[in-house]
């Protein structure tokens, strides 16, 4: 039993891994309890990239069209509370350390890790809420992930790339299979996938438990308008407030689906709330203009499909541009510094404070980079070098986190 957040959320945050990868013991606990995430309307979303993004996309518009909607989402990046919203208000302080404490019963039983106890509290704090719409992002892969004891009415893949291969596998086909994990009998399936081998993967999952399958196509030029940009698709004007191009995909991807949800009758939902919700979407952390004068972007690329989507959105920003880099060990961070070093006209590389963080030696080893491991120290730098340019940091989310607090709080 706890009595404050902070030593509850302490608590939660030591119980990070377990020994196995695995599903069994919280799908037991679920089973135990009378499984009763089924009860919920969930939408579920995997994939490499895009699955906060397509998922906010999603929440967006269905609360724009009145639908209570909760957004289950990791990591956070203000505190810890900003994983579970419902109508895109962070739980409080003392329901979440009451979702705790019903939790800690089960801890040893079920060796309950931290984000399976988000799982089950978030699940709890949905139907407690009676939200009418449930928003879940995978956490790691889907097949083994927490999130997979709910039932997707709707499951969406965003795209497949290398990412915890140690985990998920070494080859496309083999991530695409552990993403496709989150697919049940009666699934409706979109996907933004298009490259042959994870599709084939995904095409036969959906065919052995006959869901049906949409794949979505969103190579679509878009026009810039300082920082927001648009796109003409269906016939129907979209607007963004971002100017990163990957954005068009995960917006397309929730547009589809939600226009399926309207022609089957899941929701009423008109065009104008449709562009409404998807243009007032904010994800903090992706793109984001923290600064305009100087000119300062963040964004959450912590591996390489995230990495390369990144430079994509870079050409049009005011030069010289700078880059601030650091990541996490497990990640291929000589294939990320290498698209960066390629793009930006320095790099600057430094680390932060966790444990799965690289240190800035390591990280530069064998680069034309600046070596600078302390982030205040590396920012200081970064703005000078910028000066009149663009300053962009980006790599780990956990990383981007402590970016945001140290420069917003300056």
């Amino acid at each position: 039993m706890f009595y404050d957040i902070e030593s509850a959320i302490a608590a939660i945050s030591k119980r990070t891994s377990t020994n196995t990868f695995a599903l069994k013991l919280f799908a037991q606990l679920m089973e135990d309890l009378g499984n009763p995430q089924y009860q919920l309307n969930c939408l579920h979303i995997a994939g490499t990239n895009g699955k906060g993004s397509t998922a906010n996309y999603l929440r967006s518009v269905l609360e724009t069209a009145g639908y209570k909607t909760g957004l289950f989402t990791s990591p956070h990046l203000i505190n810890h509370n900003d994983r579970l919203r419902i109508s895109d208000i962070p739980i409080s302080d003392e329901e979440l350390l009451d979702y705790i404490n019903r939790t800690v019963p089960y801890w040893q039983k079920y060796s309950l890790t931290m984000f399976e106890i988000d799982t089950l509290v978030a699940i709890w704090y949905f139907l407690d809420q009676q939200v009418e719409w449930a928003v879940f992002e995978v956490g790691l892969g889907g097949r083994l992930d927490a999130t997979n004891v709910i039932f997707g009415k709707i499951c969406v893949i965003t795209n497949i790339g290398f990412d915890h291969m140690e985990y998920l596998g070494d080859t496309l086909g083999k991530i695409a299979f552990e993403k496709a994990g989150i697919i049940k009998p009666g699934s409706v399936v979109f996907t933004g996938v298009n490259d042959e081998e994870p599709l084939s993967v995904i095409s036969k999952v959906c065919a052995n438990k006959e869901c049906s399958l949409t794949v979505v196509n969103a190579d679509i030029s878009s026009a810039l308008d300082g920082w927001k940009q648009s796109y003409t698709y269906k016939g129907l004007n979209v607007e963004l407030k971002s100017v990163a191009k990957y954005q068009i995909g995960n917006s397309v991807l929730a547009i589809e689906t939600l226009c399926y949800m309207r022609d089957t009758g899941w929701i009423t939902l008109s065009d104008e709330q449709l562009l409404s919700g998807i243009k007032e979407a904010r994800w903090l952390g992706r793109f984001e203009v923290i600064s305009e004068v100087p000119l300062v972007i963040v964004d959450g690329a912590h591996n390489e499909h995230g990495i390369k989507a990144l430079t994509e959105s870079l050409s049009s920003l005011p030069r010289p541009l700078v880059t601030i880099f650091s990541a996490l060990k497990d990640k291929e961070t000589d294939k990320m510094l290498r698209m960066l070093v390629g793009v930006s006209d320095e790099v600057i590389v430094c680390e932060f404070d966790f444990y799965r963080a690289q240190k800035a030696e390591i990280l530069g080893r064998g680069f034309d980079v600046s070596i600078i491991p302390d982030f205040s120290e590396a920012y200081q730098e970064g703005l000078s070098r910028s000066s009149g340019g663009t300053l962009v940091i980006t790599g780990s989310l956990y990383f981007i986190s402590m970016v945001r607090a140290c420069i917003i709080n300056k």
